[in-house]
């Protein structure tokens, strides 16, 4: 069944393969990756699918990712990748979203956020929004070798 495929990561994995592969960590969250409560098995695969992808350079990765999926932008695609970059990292919560994102057959939206800003969220709790995001059930997809970010991610700082 494709609900029980769904479940397995291998369709989450499959939707991952559309972007940019130069990612310091992704992961998956959301009713559409974990089957909440009063939620039935035969309907997670209609609920949006969430993912957050970390970039050590977000201006070459928005870069690449609009010359393969220019469509996912807003109007912000004709300020180019460093206008985004500059959204992202200097408003909010430091993190682009791409959201109604169709892809592989599914529903999608997906931020995108700097290693750096998100070392600092984890570590110093900058805005709390990924490192809150990491607080709830994830399934991580990739994740690089970067031995700082790995050390944030288990929640210890090298400062002490």
């Amino acid at each position: 069944r494709s609900s029980d495929l769904h479940s397995t990561g291998f369709t989450l994995r499959k939707i991952l393969s559309f972007f940019p592969q130069d990612v310091s960590l992704a992961f998956a969250y959301g009713s559409g990756v974990f089957r909440q409560s009063g939620t039935k098995h035969s309907q997670l695969g209609n609920n949006m699918l969430d993912f957050v992808f970390a970039v050590d350079h977000p201006v070459t990765w928005h870069t690449m990712n609009m010359m393969q999926n220019r469509n996912h932008y807003s109007f912000l695609k004709y300020f180019g990748s460093k206008q985004i970059s500059n959204v992202q990292n200097n408003f909010g919560a430091g993190v682009y979203f791409n959201t109604l994102v169709p892809c592989d057959g599914k529903m999608i939206k997906y931020g995108v956020v700097s290693t750096d800003n998100l070392i600092l969220d984890l570590l110093h709790w900058k805005t709390l929004y990924i490192a809150g995001r990491l607080h709830k059930p994830v399934k991580i997809l990739a994740q690089s070798e970067n031995g700082t970010l790995h050390t944030a991610l288990l929640g210890r700082s090298d400062e002490h």
